[in-house]
């Protein structure tokens, strides 16, 4: 009985191990098939992150060959090309996701999807220092090549003016050459700029070595590409300048796809709208703070102070990876003890290191402007753009000037 019974238990026992394996090998395969159908939904989304839009490899991007192809040179291009674009463009930014722009160059990639893109839209100004070399040497003569920047009165750069030795950390801080903010807002724009004829660059003729061989889209005051350094090519923080390069990029997108003018006019309206909206905003918004002195730690902020009346004082020059001297880190150090500076600007793309140094030496807090160069990581999970970064700005100038 005990022999019959243990066999019985091992009859059992076999039994057991037969179905509960057949059990096991069921769940094993559904689990292996949900984790298969998982991770290849996980590879389409890489696959849409790494190869469609802004940061991608310009040569890897799938080509739609229904919608015009359009390569931008760095986010804020990126970016007013998508508004004014929509449906009817596929938009590829050159500079990667959290790049800093200043210094970057194509590559063979890059160069390779220009030969086969419909329009080139750069900003110009001196920003893409490599863009004039680039498009002489293309052989793609119908590539339509936008310079954005178009039609704007540039200022030039601090460090180019006075050798990067700022009016407002002296007593004279009132002698500015490209512009005078002491009657802002005084004509249509909202400000009036007694010395802005001497920071414009006006060139009817511009890019006439690319025209020989590109279209070139131009506003009618245009002006020169210039070596970056002699002008601040940060345009787009003045939403009216924003509005100038959408306006030179619809007018790109009409002539290379006339078929769809209606929808990139309709679409820059919308927009122009908005940045009307955003600049009332600001003005509402600055007009009354006490405070007018920005410090910041990369000079990029020139449009937006001429526009508000605020005044900028940077640590770095025009590049964010310049450094500042031992003197000027003691000018900027007084400076900010001396005028009741609130908080130090810094740039999460670039770091905050010099911007730190100060901030300790003087006990003020830092808070992050973003010159829309690009993209944070923060910005991009949470769907950022041009006008939601815009807004970030306006919160943390508040919270410094108040």
């Amino acid at each position: 009985m005990r022999m019959n019974r243990k066999k019985q238990r091992g009859k059992h026992a076999v039994i057991s191990c037969i179905r509960m394996p057949q059990l096991r090998c069921t769940r094993v395969s559904e689990s292996g098939i949900l984790r298969r159908v998982a991770l290849a939904l996980c590879a389409c989304l890489l696959f849409t992150a790494v190869f469609v839009g802004c940061g991608t490899e310009a040569s890897d991007e799938p080509v739609d060959p229904n919608k015009l192809q359009v390569m931008a040179s760095f986010y804020t291009m990126y970016d007013f090309a998508q508004k004014i674009g929509g449906e009817h463009v596929q938009v590829t930014c050159m500079v990667p996701s959290g790049t800093e722009p200043h210094d970057w160059e194509p590559s063979t990639k890059d160069i390779t999807r220009m030969e086969q893109a419909d329009v080139f839209i750069y900003n110009g100004a001196g920003m893409e220092h490599w863009v004039s070399d680039v498009l002489a040497g293309l052989s793609n003569k119908k590539l339509i090549s936008v310079e954005a920047s178009q039609g704007v009165s540039l200022l030039r750069s601090a460090e180019e003016e006075d050798g990067h030795d700022h009016e407002a950390v002296h007593a004279d801080e009132d002698e500015e050459d490209s512009h005078d903010h002491g009657t802002a807002h005084a004509d249509e724009d909202g400000h009036d700029h007694a010395d802005e004829e001497d920071a414009a660059v006006s060139n009817a003729a511009a890019h006439e070595d690319d025209a020989a061989d590109h279209t070139v889209v131009a506003a009618p005051d245009g002006h020169d590409g210039h070596e970056h350094g002699e002008y601040d090519p940060h345009v787009w923080l003045d939403p009216m300048n924003a509005k100038q390069e959408m306006q030179n990029i619809c007018e790109a997108f009409s002539e290379a796809d006339p078929e769809h003018r209606a929808d990139y006019q309709a679409n820059y309206e919308k927009w122009e709208k908005q940045l009307d909206e955003l600049d009332k905003t600001y003005q509402t918004t600055l007009e009354n703070l006490s405070e007018r002195n920005i410090v910041v730690a990369h000079e990029a902020y020139g449009y937006l102070c001429r526009r508000y009346n605020l005044t900028q004082v940077s640590i770095e020059g025009m590049s964010p990876d310049s450094e500042p001297d031992p003197g000027r880190m003691a000018d900027i150090i007084d400076f900010v003890r001396a005028n009741n500076v609130r908080a130090i600007f810094f740039e999460e793309l670039s770091g905050s290191r010099t911007a730190e140094t100060v901030a300790a030496e003087t006990g003020v807090k830092l808070l992050t402007l973003s010159p829309l160069e690009g993209l944070s990581d923060r910005q991009e999970e949470t769907g950022g753009d041009y006008f939601s970064v815009m807004e970030e700005n306006l919160q943390q100038l508040t919270e410094a000037l108040r």
